[in-house]
């Protein structure tokens, strides 16, 4: 599934995933993760890499 940047993502979006990120890392800190847990932390970091990416991609793109 890719991500659609032609749309700015919306604010709630981008507040839940960093209530979610937030959440996790508590977790992690806490000790209290557990291998779910910390494997979603990984795919949210790396899906926040991919977004970002994507859009740094599309912003250089605009630029030219």
């Amino acid at each position: 599934m890719g991500l659609d940047v032609s749309a700015a993502p919306s604010k709630a979006f981008i507040e839940t995933l960093r209530r979610w990120l937030t959440e996790l890392e508590h977790l992690e800190a806490t000790g209290a993760a557990t291998p779910d847990s910390c494997e979603m932390l990984v795919e949210l970091h790396e899906l926040l890499d991919k977004l970002y990416a994507m859009v740094l991609e599309r912003a250089r793109q605009n630029l030219q």
